[in-house]
């Protein structure tokens, strides 16, 4: 049976844990999150938390989707055995938690974009870590410059924590499903689905032997004759995320753009 808990004791302490931090709106996507943990064997436990750290828009935070009664009795169907719902005062105590800096590689892309954004996301992450101590923690690939960054943190720190990738879900036009996916209108969400065929095109083009520079600028030009306001396109190294060089072999496309005033984000991977 689901415990609904809103701080960590020392029962939950005691046991082996399998952490899926979330920020709620539960959809399809987190689930298979969740069906990711639950194959661990270990006690599942599923945070929902709406960190407003990582906002570096006032509007996006207060616009967040927020469904909270449903999101609870979706995770209990899903049987994970703990919902963890903290006040913001208990993750960050009035004597203030550490604050995490992201590096050069929190500067650029999203972190160009959003300034301030991965500092909230890694300050909020380690504090999670740290209140719950998993042994294991499941995060979504789609965004894979958090996931990245996530993973040095946990390098870097020393943390005893095994990271489980989840793949990116996608509707049946290959739009990648996000929370923020609610606010589209349906004529917005099949245009969005662009995004992801753009990213295809350009992974075909740079398997074709095409220059990386003059496919990711065909595909810069492509998604902007849609009704999409392209944030970036680009691609890095996998292993480093910089720009890849004649030594690269795993390499990773991402995107942000806007439908409909939404940001969306996704990537696909490619191997050369």
């Amino acid at each position: 049976m689901t415990k609904v808990i809103t701080t960590i004791n020392e029962d939950i302490l005691s046991k082996k844990i399998c952490f899926i931090p979330t920020m709620g709106a539960i959809h399809e996507g987190h689930l298979s999150l969740v069906d990711l943990g639950k194959e661990t064997n270990l006690n599942t436990l599923v945070s929902i938390f709406l960190n407003r750290k990582q906002f570096n828009n006032t509007e996006d935070f207060i616009n967040y989707p927020s469904q909270l009664e449903q999101d609870i009795q979706i995770l209990e169907s899903s049987g994970v055995d703990y919902i963890f719902l903290p006040e913001e005062s208990y993750i960050y105590p009035s004597q203030g938690v550490p604050t995490v800096l992201p590096g050069k590689v929190g500067g650029i892309l999203e972190g160009l974009s959003r300034p301030g954004h991965f500092e909230g996301v890694l300050t909020v992450v380690n504090r999670l870590f740290d209140l719950v101590q998993p042994s294991h923690a499941v995060f979504g690939k789609k965004d894979a410059q958090q996931l990245f960054l996530i993973k040095n943190m946990i390098n870097e720190f020393d943390l005893n924590i095994k990271i489980i990738e989840g793949e990116i879900f996608r509707d049946e036009n290959g739009l990648a499903l996000s929370s923020r996916n609610k606010h589209l209108s349906p004529a917005a969400k099949l245009n969005a689905s662009n995004i992801f065929s753009n990213l295809l095109y350009v992974a075909n083009e740079i398997n074709s032997g095409k220059d990386f520079k003059e496919s990711v600028e065909l595909g810069s030009n492509l998604i902007n004759q849609n009704e999409i306001k392209l944030d970036y396109l680009d691609l890095v190294d996998e292993e480093n995320f910089k720009y890849p060089n004649k030594y690269s072999r795993k390499l990773k496309l991402v995107i942000a753009a806007y439908v409909e005033d939404i940001r969306l984000i996704d990537n696909i991977d490619i191997k050369i």
